[in-house]
């Protein structure tokens, strides 16, 4: 599927285009034939959702549970607890149900970029495997008695792998992980060669001075051009104005300085860079669509935090 690519963030751009990229699509439809199994990549900067994802190859549970307009909150919250833990390696979470899935990183350099997700199978015999637990955690969540009998069934079709079977898959996985990083290499280097230098030394000056005040005119003055001209130019290249760009970057900080439990909202938003708690909410809402506090409270998990990388 073709993406409009013009007005998105760099590193929003850089994930479609791997994700669109035939070689990505080639390798997904190949291992869902092979394995049967579901292979997903997500961007690293988007919160892991399963709402909507249902489809042919993933599990029959998980698309009972996840494939209408709203997904399961459980289910939420234990996808995003797994892609915080992935740093530099992969990571592996049995969720509620008792199906496991791993994701692993694709990386440029120091930085993750997207996540592979192998999607959700038993590695536990049949016979291990009770459903009343499920059922009643499923009631907790708020699915009603009718809906039980069929996640159920959904449960008792999910696949099974064998653990050797389940740890070959995730070699599979992570040896295409590595793959798709030569090409993501290859494409952060045509798109920094597609831009003016004039933005790309704009850009490393931001990254480097988030927390500080960042004026148009100290840019512009950074880079040697009139604001007029540097305006323009950034505007041209990267379809989002310098604010807007700076601001962007100030909330991906900002979503990995909330992982941490003892940051306050208040203080996180002065510590990014926003001169305000109310410039910081809004920029926030319209940039993750949630507030600040409400983030927070949808299930982030304690992580380490890092400035962004340079775009």
């Amino acid at each position: 599927m073709e993406h409009k690519t013009t007005a998105l963030d760099p590193d929003e751009r850089i994930y479609r285009k791997l994700a669109d990229s035939p070689f990505y699509q080639t390798y997904r439809r190949a291992f869902a034939n092979a394995t049967g199994l579901s292979l997903v990549l997500v961007s690293a900067d988007e919160d892991v959702t399963v709402a909507g994802q249902a489809d042919r190859y993933g599990s029959p549970f998980c698309n009972a549970l996840n494939g209408g307009e709203s997904a399961c909150r459980r289910c939420v919250l234990e996808h995003r607890c797994l892609a915080r833990t992935v740093t530099d390696k992969a990571e592996t979470m049995t969720c509620f149900a008792g199906l496991r899935e791993t994701m692993i990183p694709v990386r440029a350099g120091n930085k993750t970029v997207a996540l592979l997700s192998t999607g959700q199978v038993f590695t536990t015999p049949s016979q291990s495997r009770a459903f009343g637990p499920v059922a009643a955690q499923l009631k907790k969540a708020g699915f009603s008695e009718r809906a039980i009998p069929d996640l159920e069934k959904a449960w008792h079709e999910t696949s099974a792998f064998s653990i050797e079977r389940y740890e070959g898959t995730v070699t599979l996985v992570a040896a295409f992980a590595l793959q798709l990083s030569d090409l993501l290499n290859r494409l952060l280097t045509e798109e920094a060669n597609s831009e003016p230098q004039i933005v790309v030394k704009a850009k490393r000056f931001v990254n480097a001075h988030l927390e500080e005040r960042l004026s148009l005119d100290s840019v512009a003055s950074h880079v040697g051009v009139s604001p007029f001209y540097f305006c323009k130019l950034f505007k041209a290249a990267t379809g989002m104005t310098l604010t807007e760009y700076v601001n962007r970057r100030r909330v991906e900080w900002a979503k990995r300085k909330l992982i941490n439990p003892n940051a306050r909202v208040t203080e996180v938003a002065f510590d990014v860079g926003f001169q305000s708690v109310s410039q910081f909410n809004r920029s926030f809402l319209k940039y993750v669509g949630v507030s600040p506090t409400r983030y927070r409270g949808t299930g982030e998990e304690v992580g380490q935090w890092t400035r962004p990388a340079a775009a």
